[in-house]
């Protein structure tokens, strides 16, 4: 009876656990890649596959998930195995665009998941994050196997390869013997032009290569080889370690002769009278009795793009560090505790107003406002000579403003002005007269021609479509297609532009392009996404870092884009990175970021100088993708007087080789002050390119700030792509308030 009550009792409670067991769920869910790679698949036999998932469970929900850079989700009732409407919307889907699995975490609704993919994708890095027992499968021949393979092993992914079966896909037994030294890629410049037919060998080792047309070469070693680079024709070499990177860039000099023989040869120079800027003007150097430095504007390379690079290290015992303004400069031993410890900077006789030492870190902020100020709006290009004056026989004329010392700042505005007895501006010192019909002539290729014809949206992408085939070797095509889209479909233009990742090798010049395009249609993530990945390539980027900070900003993500812009700005980021040329930049973003945005960041800790904003008319950020492209930039004033920007291996040599070395492609311009009011022209001229085996159109991206550091700040993004040298396009007409 005890035995029996016991069996009973356990019935009781296992009965309703049996009873509460449910069948599997029989729902499912689809990926399914429309990027363009994907265009070769093997329909049928992804069709097949579904055919048999629909004949197990005849009767369930299918939630499909077309993607590509973005995801669009559709739901289908499926009935007794009928699954005629689902077939018939797959076998109509454009194949467009770039694959981006990180947007595939989280839609998912159904616990059997089918993904159906070519591994081909925008981003190396990039990798879907699905759930284990996840379907896999591919029909495309040009998948990527390795990915594939990788993925679901890593995954635990079920893989189907159909294309594995392929005889021309069928892998080789053979396993290839492995070496100890890996592949060293780079390029070689001579007089800063990339040149072929350079013998390159490591130091010590027989055999070497040359470079091919491009200037570019890859030989085996490994870190801590020499690799010595060397040219019989252009009499020159050069030893150089090995870096632990992906990409070397070297540069030498032509005609470097070895002399077995110099012989001196005294010669009598005719005394010159020396002159030197003093506080009342230009006097014998010899006759004024205390020392006076100065430097004139051949001193001032156009690798300085401030006023305070411009006299950092030119001058003898005048303190100034990387990141601070001229305001801050010392130019004696700091001899007050109390009281202000910084020199007086005086324009074209005008003393400034000065910064306070004896504020720093221990006012508020409305007081730090008033005490500190910056000199960053100084134009450098506009600078015909700078003289330190220290001691009181030089400074007196100043009082007790001049007792740490005096920075006179000299510009070509004001000497032009002694000339002629009246102010003269920068661009009318050349007579440049603006020929509006002349240089507002554009070109219009033929793609973009084809889209103009058509009478809607629609039309235009199906015309896009069918051009594709037959110009998927050209990547201003892409571009052009996508200019057209920005304006009427953004998130269209989108696509177009990502296509370039999935058809074009994804060298740093090409992510950049893209992630500019991109950047002015909005998709911030990819634009975070492609510098995360440029990063990956050269982590020692600059432009990328900054980039990505940027990114951050756009996407809402403060607190991040501020601890990126601070690693930046003290140099403490990992790796180290050379940040003196984007230095300005980043200061003001910096700024621009805490003033804007105060009340969503913690800014404890963050040093006092940048909580003080400047303030601009119109600020503009330029970038480029390619460091080696040669074009100008032009501003038009409101007179019609135009002057030029340049960057071109002539006349900015010194700043081109500096942005391939520090690996930068930017530079700012600011409006301010009285004058400049009026409209305003931007163009850009497209010249040419050191390296003539180039295939990558060049990208200019200019963002316009209006009211830059005022609470009615705007901003706009503009992106403009060349591939004809001589091609001339309008940025933007501004009007400056």
């Amino acid at each position: 009876m005890r035995k029996l009550f016991f069996l009973i009792f356990a019935l009781l409670l296992s009965g309703p656990i049996l009873w509460s067991q449910e069948a599997p769920n029989p729902n499912t869910t689809i990926f399914w890649d429309t990027s363009v790679s994907m265009k070769d698949r093997n329909l049928e036999k992804d069709l097949e596959v579904l055919d048999k998932v629909f004949q197990r469970s005849p009767d369930q929900e299918v939630q499909l998930l077309l993607f590509n850079i973005g995801i669009e989700e559709r739901t289908y009732q499926i009935k007794g195995g009928n699954w005629e409407s689902l077939r018939s919307d797959l076998e109509a889907v454009q194949y467009d665009g770039a694959t981006y699995y990180a947007i595939l975490s989280g839609p998912a609704k159904h616990p059997n998941i089918y993904l159906f993919t070519d591994g081909n994708r925008g981003l190396d890095k990039d990798t879907p994050d699905l759930p284990a027992k996840t379907y896999l499968i591919n029909s495309s021949p040009n998948r990527d196997e390795e990915f594939l393979k990788r993925t679901a092993l890593i995954n635990r992914y079920r893989l189907m390869d159909f294309a594995a079966i392929l005889p021309e896909n069928i892998a080789s037994l053979k396993t290839p013997v492995g070496s100890n030294k890996k592949l060293v890629k780079g390029k070689v410049y001579i007089d800063n032009v990339p040149v072929p037919d350079v013998v390159v060998a490591v130091k010590g080792m027989p055999g070497g290569t040359r470079s091919v047309v491009d200037g570019s070469f890859s030989i085996e070693a490994q870190p801590g080889d020499s690799l010595l680079l060397s040219s019989r024709s252009r009499n020159t070499y050069k030893v150089v370690a090995v870096e632990d990177t992906d990409q070397m860039n070297v540069f030498l000099e032509g005609n470097v002769f070895t002399l077995d023989e110099v012989t001196l040869v005294e010669r009598r120079q005719e005394e010159v009278e020396a002159e030197v800027v003093t506080a009342y003007g230009k006097e014998n150097k010899e006759k004024i009795g205390y020392a006076a430095q100065s430097i004139g504007d051949e001193s001032i390379t156009p690798i300085q793009t401030d006023v305070s690079q411009a006299v950092l290290n030119k001058f003898s015992n005048v303190t100034l560090r990387n990141d601070e303004d001229l305001s801050r400069a010392t130019m004696r031993s700091n001899t007050s505790i109390l009281g202000n410890n910084y020199g007086l900077v005086v324009i074209d006789g005008v003393p400034q107003r000065q910064s306070d030492s004896s504020r720093d870190g221990v006012q508020q902020f409305a007081e730090r406002q008033n005490s500190q100020t910056s000199f960053d709006y100084v134009n450098p290009d506009n600078i015909a000579s700078i003289t330190v004056l220290k001691g009181y026989a030089a400074t007196n004329k100043y009082g007790s403003l001049g007792a740490n010392g005096v920075i006179l700042i000299t510009t070509k505005t004001a000497m032009a002005s002694k000339k002629t007895g009246e102010p003269t501006d920068l661009a009318r010192l050349t007579d440049n007269i603006y020929d509006e019909e002349k240089s507002t002539e554009m070109r219009r290729s033929t793609i973009r021609k084809s889209l103009e014809k058509s009478k809607s949206a629609e039309e235009a992408y199906r015309t896009y479509l069918e051009m594709r085939p037959s110009a998927e070797d050209n990547m201003q095509f892409f571009f052009d297609a996508a200019d057209y889209f920005k304006s009427r479909d953004s998130e269209l233009a989108a696509v177009i532009t990502s296509s370039i990742l999935e058809l074009f090798p994804k060298d740093i010049k090409t992510l950049r392009a893209v992630s500019m395009v991109l950047s002015e249609v909005g998709n911030n993530e990819q634009v975070a996404a492609i510098n995360e990945e440029i990063i990956e390539i050269d982590e020692k980027n600059v432009q990328a870092w900054l980039d990505l900070a940027v990114a951050q900003r756009n996407l809402g993500e403060y607190q991040k884009s501020l601890q990126q812009l601070l690693a930046l700005q003290g140099n403490s980021t990992t790796p180290d990175l050379s940040i003196k040329s984007v230095g300005k930049t980043v200061n003001r973003e910096l700024k621009n970021l805490i003033f804007r945005h105060k009340e969503d960041l913690n800014t404890t800790g963050v040093p006092s100088n940048y909580l003080n904003n400047i303030k601009y008319n119109v600020r503009l950020v330029f970038e480029w993708n390619d460091p080696e492209a040669e074009f100008n930039l032009q501003f038009v004033n409101p007179q019609k007087r135009y002057f030029n920007w340049e960057h071109n291996s002539t006349s900015a040599s010194d700043r081109m080789k500096d942005e391939i070395l520090n690996r930068y492609s930017s530079e700012e311009f600011e409006f301010y002050g009285d004058g400049v009011q009026g409209e305003w022209i931007l163009n850009a001229t497209y010249l040419n390119h050191i390296d003539l085996t180039n295939q990558v159109p060049l990208v200019l991206k200019c963002t316009l700030y209006q009211n830059f550091g005022y609470p009615d700040q705007t901003s706009e993004v503009i992106v403009v792509s060349f591939n004809t040298p001589g091609e001339t396009k309008l940025l933007k007409t501004v009007q400056v308030n």
